[in-house]
Parts: structure tokens; C-alpha cells; sequence
């Protein structure tokens, strides 16, 4: 009886051993690399995962922030699927206070138009608006540090227009 007494207190501290051994040796990259998460992130071997609206290696800015900026465009317009004109144009992007949100404002010689988008990843979205008397809509995208934006305008006297802008970010 003591024998069998012997070999369960050896087994069970064998086992005890073991998974005492094993669970101390468990690798935590995170702890390992020191991350930190911010807005919300979550720590996963070692990388953050951002909550929706942030981004960046420490889920440190809002997505809406890559795209404020200024940029030098081309403009291209067709009225009722004609071309009128080709011509420089200015846009400026801001990022709005949340994190999805952008003002964009086209300044083309004294004339600024100002425009309400969201952002998801690299692609824009302008809501439909009025804008004085017209109604536009519109999408764009951001690449690398080209934007391309296009609105759809309806006049009220029965026009339609659809201006492209593409260009690159000023450089600082």
C-alpha cells in the first residue's frame, strides 16, 4: 500500500511539475517588445489591433489623418458628357475632429468650393450635398500620396456635370 501511496505522490508531482514548467515558459510577444496600444488597440503576438477609426503600428492615428494635406490637381469637367475644360486646380483636405470625417475644399483662382466627405481605408465618400443651388455627390480614393476625387453635379435648370480632380500632395 505505501508503494502505490509512493507512485501517485511521484505521478502527481511529476504532472504538477510539468504544466507549472510549461505554463511559466509560455512566450508573450507583446510583454516580450513592450506594446503598447493605443485608442482602444489590442495587443495580438506582438502587433496591435486597432479599433475601428485608428491605425498605425500603436493604433495612434485616426485613418481620417493621412488624407489632410494640400495638393496640386488637374481638373477635368464635362458638362452633359462634354469636355469644357482642362485646368490646374488646388485641393485642400482636412481631417475633421472624428475619425472618419474630411472637409475638402477646391480653390480654383478666387473661387473655393467646399465639400463634407467620410473616409474608410484609402477611399472617400462625399455624401450627397447642396451646395448653393446644385446637388453633388461623389468617391475618390487615396494612393500613396495621389488623391483622385470625383463629383457628380445636378444643376436645376437640367444639367449635369462630372469633375475629376487628380494629383499629387505638396511637399513640404
Amino acid at each position: 500500500m505505501k508503494k502505490i501511496s509512493f507512485i501517485t505522490g511521484f505521478v502527481i508531482l511529476v504532472i504538477f511539475a510539468a504544466t507549472t514548467q510549461f505554463s511559466s515558459c509560455t512566450h508573450d510577444a507583446c510583454v516580450a517588445r513592450n506594446v503598447v496600444c493605443k485608442n482602444n488597440g489590442v495587443c495580438r503576438d506582438g502587433d496591435c489591433i486597432c479599433s475601428s477609426g485608428y491605425e498605425g503600428d500603436s493604433c495612434q492615428f485616426r485613418v481620417n489623418e493621412k488624407f489632410a494635406g494640400s495638393y496640386k490637381c488637374i481638373r477635368t469637367g464635362f458638362i452633359n458628357d462634354t469636355i469644357p475644360d482642362d485646368n490646374d486646380d488646388s485641393l485642400i483636405i482636412r481631417a475633421n475632429n472624428d475619425k472618419f470625417g474630411i472637409t475638402i475644399f477646391s480653390v480654383r483662382d478666387s473661387i473655393i468650393n467646399v465639400y463634407k466627405g467620410t473616409v474608410n481605408d484609402n477611399f472617400i465618400t462625399i455624401p450627397e450635398q447642396n451646395i448653393l443651388t446644385n446637388t453633388i455627390i461623389g468617391s475618390g480614393s487615396l494612393n500613396g500620396e495621389v488623391v483622385t476625387i470625383t463629383l457628380n453635379t445636378t444643376w436645376p435648370i437640367g444639367n449635369k456635370s462630372k469633375i475629376t480632380y487628380a494629383g499629387t500632395r505638396y511637399k513640404k
